[in-house]
């Protein structure tokens, strides 16, 4: 299956994260250029947060993990319409002790300077399982 540019654009993002959740990396360059100046993140636990303080979330996470996968799949296309598209993907956190996984929804702008030709305007996540059991 040839991926579109919004599915290569997730699932690069989504690696980045990881790659920097371990510490193989430590910039979010990658991220800083993704993320429309407008990005708000709304997480699974219904928290809102600005683009700033999403990347000042990320920083915090640098290197905190040990062992961490981060993949995304189920990719759907919603909506494309114009200069705005719409996806859903489930995202799964696979840790040493556990698995969660969400449910989530992006919406993207078209951008001829963005990785993929797309930037990330707003992402809302919603838990699917937690991993807590």
């Amino acid at each position: 299956m040839v991926e579109s540019n919004w599915q290569r654009e997730i699932i690069e993002l989504h690696e980045t994260f990881e790659a920097y959740f371990l510490g193989a990396i430590s910039d979010l360059d990658r991220v800083d250029v993704a993320l429309a100046e407008d990005f708000t993140f709304v997480g699974p636990d219904a928290n809102v947060a600005s683009r700033a303080a999403t990347l000042a979330a990320l920083e915090a996470g640098h290197a905190h993990a040990s062992s961490l996968e981060i993949r995304t799949v189920d990719h759907q296309l919603v909506l494309e319409d114009g200069d705005v598209l719409i996806a859903e993907y489930i995202e799964e956190h696979v840790l040493a002790d556990r698995t969660n996984r969400r449910r989530s929804t992006v919406i993207f702008s078209t951008s001829t300077t963005a990785p993929n030709g797309l930037v990330w305007r707003r992402v809302h996540e919603t838990w699917i399982d937690r991993g807590l059991d």
